[in-house]
């Protein structure tokens, strides 16, 4: 069978690896090899990551996992709301937006999956998660493509959804709070035989809000229904399926710099100013997605898992925005119109083992190959002219001309990975990966080609020393890569981002401290990037790096108090010409956050927590060099009271002081969010 039909037919790809794996477990198992020592944790959420990249605290990597009640507490309805208490996390970096979510880790953009299927993200073309529908959050920080091949230099960020549990349960709230916000979600979990051997889960949430400006608002409806059959006692398939639909005026951030971080004779732009027109703007989405999670067990070592996705995502948007100014009174506007359809399929099989070596050598192998396709057909234009607006006394309703030229994008994508995690003795944990992708893609955008056929092969390696002292030290490698459409000015195709980290840290368990802490410094380094030199024209000689510490603090510091800590230091360079490199814009050099809850342990228990986040200042030096984004510092509170063990009362307030505050500026400038305040009705048994 060649490469091409293994490629081009994934179904026929599984079939051949399932067979393979199936033969090789069969002959661990006649060869008798003993795999009983119970030192590294069991991986038993298909879907995760942590098999391949292990998030477990004694794993030489840095990672993050937010559980559900993480989310619950902070009361975050979008993805980079809930990432703030995160150390190397910088979220919502232009700002408060309805319509997408943005974060960066470790100063590079970072990608995004759900139960570990990437959501391949392309120009406008961006699936958006619901928030409500996860159970957990995985964090890998920094370059790593063994997960799903193609990534970020940042990392991924991996949404695991809810799915179906052998218990009954039901969750409801209903919410109002600040600019209009009403909603209801519910969270039911069935059992639909008397064996068990059937249960079913079913998440549905409703939310209508306001934005941060003026006439811009959405409306958002989610439906999950899953199901888990256990086909015997070694084999289990879990049904994934969800509908989600987003409709409304989105919000639009872009503002120059006059008038935000630049004086006028007129004062500063209102951060609640429209740039946009609201009789024009509008989002409508729609994303579909259905698969299926398959796990067997061979016998209690090796284990296959097929992991399976297809989702559709229908964008009807356009958007009218600011990308500069005359210099007195009016924004100079341009639109954007994106109206099209994405399919992708992506299957992922996989078999994981243990191995033991000797007596004191415990090897945990994970081999597999994944297949990606995606197919985008619509029209789309990025910039196209709209009237002048005035900044300080906006007059809306000025007509003009839209039009999109043609937006085709297939793009294929097939991977082959090896990983294994190797504990030796009681002491040291090692853990290596290596995987080849083959990738490309065909289409026409306004008119010109944006294909590209590449291969890249991507390693990672750690190493980490366990003492009996709980501090262990530990040291690691990783790369990634992310393909590119098009040419750059002088006619030559654009080479993959390729970006590759280094990093030491010292993660501390010592058994006088209820809790853990890490602190680690990395060097992240993304060459390709794109840069302009003195006639304008774009090549990829280019780099973008970032080296600093982290450090990330979960610890109960009483009974019923706990504490987490966050600081970053970033020093972030990137080039913008042959002969010119600045500092990052939008990249603090501080970042730190602190969430503190206590627990009153009244008749009726009462919950507080306060949150302050601390955000440095930044500076576009291309653009407006010599002057400063200042930094900011935000609180944010919690109140959770118990009526009783069934029924509680939830406060939320973002933002608190409702400071007024400059994101970031990078080109464009961002107002930071205002004051939210979200109170909630739960109810669950």
């Amino acid at each position: 069978m060649s490469a091409k039909t293994l490629i081009d037919n994934p179904f026929t790809c599984s079939l051949v690896l399932f067979n393979l794996l199936w033969c090789g477990a069969v002959t661990a198992q006649e060869t008798g090899a003993d795999t009983t020592v119970p030192t590294l944790g069991t991986v038993t959420v298909v879907g995760t990551v942590a098999d391949l990249q292990s998030l477990d605290f004694y794993a030489p990597n840095s990672s993050a996992v937010l559980s559900r009640r993480d989310l619950d507490e902070q009361g975050a309805h979008k993805l980079d709301e809930a990432l703030h208490y995160v150390a190397g996390m910088q979220s919502e970096p232009f700002g408060a937006d309805n319509k997408a979510e943005w974060f960066k880790i470790r100063g590079f953009d970072a990608s995004l999956s759900l139960d570990g299927t990437p959501t391949t993200p392309n120009g406008y073309f961006v699936w958006k998660p619901e928030l409500f529908g996860v159970e957990s959050v995985e964090v890998l920080k920094g370059p790593n493509s063994l997960v799903f091949g193609a990534s970020e230099a940042g990392g991924v960020v991996n949404l695991v959804t809810k799915r179906p549990l052998k218990k009954e349960a039901l969750q409801m709230h209903a919410e109002g709070g600040h600019r209009q916000r009403v909603g209801a979600g519910l969270d039911y979990n069935g059992v639909a035989n008397e064996a068990g051997t059937v249960y079913y889960r079913i998440v549905a949430q409703a939310r209508r809000e306001d934005g941060l400006q003026r006439d811009t608002d959405m409306k958002s409806y989610y439906l999950a229904p899953s199901v888990t059959f256990e086909l015997s006692e070694r084999t289990k398939l879990t049904l994934l399926t969800s509908i989600q639909r987003e409709e409304g005026t989105p919000t639009n951030g872009f503002l120059p710099a006059y008038g935000t971080i630049i004086d006028t004779p007129y004062g500063h732009i209102d951060r609640r100013l429209n740039a946009g027109e609201p009789g024009f703007d509008y989002l409508k989405r729609t994303q579909l997605s259905a698969g299926w999670l398959l796990s067997h067990e061979f016998n209690d070592d090796w284990t296959f898992t097929q992991n399976y996705r297809y989702s559709r995502l229908d964008l009807d948007q356009r958007n009218v925005f600011a990308y500069g100014s005359d210099g007195n009174r009016e924004l100079l506007r341009g639109y954007t119109l994106t109206d099209g359809k994405t399919h992708n399929h992506y299957i992922d099989n996989r078999l994981s083992g243990k191995l033991r070596l000797s007596e004191n050598v415990e090897l945990r192998p994970v081999v597999g190959f994944d297949y990606l396709r995606s197919d985008t057909s619509g029209v789309n234009n990025g910039f196209g002219a709209a009237p002048n607006l005035d900044m300080f006394d906006p007059v809306y309703g000025r007509p003009f001309d839209v039009s999109a030229p043609p937006y085709e994008l297939d793009t294929r994508q097939f991977g082959v990975y090896a990983s294994s995690q190797l504990r030796v003795g009681d002491y040291w944990n090692f853990s290596a990966g290596v995987r080849h992708d083959r990738a490309r893609a065909a289409g026409d955008i306004a008119g010109g080609d944006p294909g590209y056929d590449v291969s890249h092969t991507s390693f990672n390696v750690g190493a980490m020393y366990i003492s009996d002292y709980g501090v262990s030290p530990y040291i690691s490698y990783s790369e990634s890569f992310k393909p590119v459409s098009g040419v750059d000015g002088y006619g030559n195709r654009y080479q993959p981002y390729e970006a590759r980290q280094t990093e030491v840290g010292v993660k501390f368990e010592p058994t006088w401290l209820d809790g853990t802490l890490t602190v680690a410094y990395f060097d992240v380094e993304e060459k390709n990037a794109l840069i302009s030199d003195e006639s304008n024209i774009q090549s990829q000689s280019g780099k973008r790096t970032n080296r600093g510490v982290e450090l990330q603090a979960d610890i109960k510091v009483a009974e019923n108090t706990a504490m987490k800590v966050a600081y970053t230091f970033n020093r972030s360079r990137q080039d913008v010409s042959d002969t010119e490199t600045v500092r990052t814009p939008l990249i603090p050099r501080h970042q730190a956050s602190l969430w503190v809850s206590h627990r009153f342990a009244f008749d009726k228990p009462l919950t507080v927590a306060v949150g302050a986040r601390y955000h440095g200042s930044t500076e576009d030096q291309r653009y407006y060099p010599g002057e400063k984004v200042p930094s900011h510092l935000l609180l944010d509170l919690m109140a959770r009271y118990e009526l009783n063990p069934q029924l509680a009362l939830q406060l939320n307030a973002r933002n608190l002081t409702d400071k007024t505050y400059v994101a970031g500026c990078d080109f464009y400038c961002y107002y930071g969010g205002g004051r939210t305040v979200d109170l909630q009705l739960q109810y669950q048994w």
